[in-house]
């Protein structure tokens, strides 16, 4: 029970409750979706109808909410310098003519940690005005843009009203608010560009679902690994190599032989990402960082793949533990299980499943973190198909009132925004607050200063900022402005 006490922590609940809890949305959700569906039903007009108006009130709201929470975390120095730090100093040095330093995460180049060319994207923004509430901005705007891009490929599949229940089920997704809630992190970017490809893919139009793919690689080197995945996906769905029968034609073919190139780029761009160009930006000898995070099946990438398929009983206690159900659950039981009604499309998530799963890392084993931006489109995306698969409208609309009402109840219950689990004191000031201010305004901003995790997000548009390991607020002293720009 041990690896289930950051849930309890973060939910303000024991264990027991919080199983109690995910039970209850699914029975609660089930029962009331048949009363709902007939309510909504009845109050539906039998004529065509747009929802564009209150769909964009949705959005604009959502917006508003994850960006709010975003924002009033970092000004009420609840931010950290792990990872809102890290990014808005490299993108600042980018701005301004100094590569890709970032001396808060200790390195000359941050292209030796990750693969993240999507945070040139920012560049232009910061010569105008060099600001944090860009990157958080345009972090919320992914995300509800994801929900967007979905909600306009099956409006017409599912009809106005269920494709309208399943946008709100997707603002209210507690893993949506946890993420906007972990500072700014380029991999957040990733399900805008999942959601265009499957826009693209659905559409039949190979310039989205290219565009889409090729967004998604500039977010992450792990981003190659789904890709590639999903490449061969696409192969294996539309066997394009299979003529077509007279009576049932296949559905652009062309993007199941793109999916074949897709897996080869994407797979081999992983190997050279993390084999060579990673390690060639780090000091001199070492290898990609993140493999440590998998070194109880080898210390290299080669050996890591050899052991998981010639030594599964290494892995297979690790994976099938109670966390992993735990995190499985927090996953699924906010959808009313509907992603498991569509394995097909589910298994789009499987290479993600499994580097999370493998990872001995906690924080990526959580829904608190930023490793969550793989999971969120593709799960919405099966929850969408499972309104589809063998359904007339009645059961369409209930499946989405459904997952309406476990949206609702899994936000209520689950959300650090609002709710049983909601945490205020990441939107309140710190009693230090005020001190910190004044310490953040007088500091030379051109000088070089070491300063605590939760002041290095408002001092970081400097060359050199360094990490001072966690203490309490001591008052000015805090910040120590160094005599010279030492190496980091």
């Amino acid at each position: 029970m041990d690896a289930l006490n950051e849930y309890s922590d973060q939910f303000h609940a024991p264990v027991w409750m919080v199983a109690l809890r995910l039970l209850a949305i699914i029975v609660l959700a089930w029962l009331l979706a048949g009363p709902l569906a007939s309510f909504l039903k009845k109050r539906a007009s039998s004529e065509s109808c747009n929802l564009i108006g209150p769909v964009s009130f949705v959005a604009t709201i959502a917006w508003l909410v994850l960006f709010s929470a975003g924002a009033l975390r970092h000004l009420t120095f609840h931010s950290k310098a792990w990872d809102l730090a890290i990014f808005d100093q490299v993108v600042w040095n980018l701005a301004n003519g100094n590569g890709w330093e970032c001396s808060v995460r200790g390195v000359q180049d941050l292209r030796g940690d990750h693969f993240e060319p999507i945070l040139l994207l920012f560049v232009p923004f910061y010569k105008i005005l060099p600001h944090v509430g860009w990157l958080l901005g345009f972090q919320a705007a992914a995300l509800v843009g994801t929900g967007l891009l979905l909600w306009v490929t099956y409006r017409k599949k599912i009809g106005e009203h269920a494709a309208f229940l399943f946008f709100i089920a997707f603002c209210l997704f507690p893993p949506l608010h946890w993420l906007a809630c972990a500072d700014f992190h380029p991999i957040a970017l990733a399900p805008f560009f999942i959601a265009l490809a499957w826009w693209g893919r659905e559409r039949g139009s190979l310039l989205g679902f290219i565009a889409g793919i090729a967004g998604l690689m500039m977010c992450g080197e792990e981003a190659f690994i789904v890709a590639g995945w999903w490449g061969l996906w696409e192969f294996l769905v539309r066997t394009p190599w299979r003529k077509s029968s007279a009576d049932k034609v296949k559905p652009n073919p062309v993007i199941g032989w793109l999916g074949l190139a897709v897996m080869l780029i994407c797979w081999i761009g992983f190997v050279w990402l993390s084999m060579v160009y990673i390690p060639s930006h780090r000091a001199e000898g070492e290898g990609y960082f993140y493999v440590h995070r998998y070194q109880y099946l080898g210390d290299s990438l080669g050996e890591i793949v050899k052991n998981f398929f010639v030594k599964p009983g290494l892995w297979i206690p690790h994976v099938f533990g109670l966390r992993s159900l735990a995190l499985l659950a927090l996953y699924l039981v906010p959808m009313a299980l509907l992603p498991v009604i569509r394995p097909k499309t589910l298994a789009l998530l499987l290479p993600t499943v499994l580097y999370t799963l493998l990872s001995v890392s906690p924080e990526q084993r959580s829904i608190f973190h930023q490793y969550t931006a793989m999971w969120i489109p593709f799960l919405a995306i099966a929850s969408a198909e499972a309104l589809i698969i063998k359904s007339n409208d009645g059961q369409i609309l209930r499946r989405a009132s459904a997952l309406l009402l476990a949206g609702v109840l899994g936000f209520l219950m689950f959300s650090p925004i609002f709710g049983l689990s909601a945490h205020p004191e990441w939107f309140s000031p710190e009693e230090w607050a005020g001190e910190a201010r004044g310490v953040v305004m007088s500091t030379d901003p051109d000088a070089a200063i070491a300063a605590p995790s939760a002041l290095c997000p408002h001092m970081s548009h400097r060359r050199v900022i360094l990490l001072k390991p966690e203490t309490e607020w001591e008052g000015i002293e805090e910040v120590l402005v160094l005599p010279d720009f030492p190496d980091y």
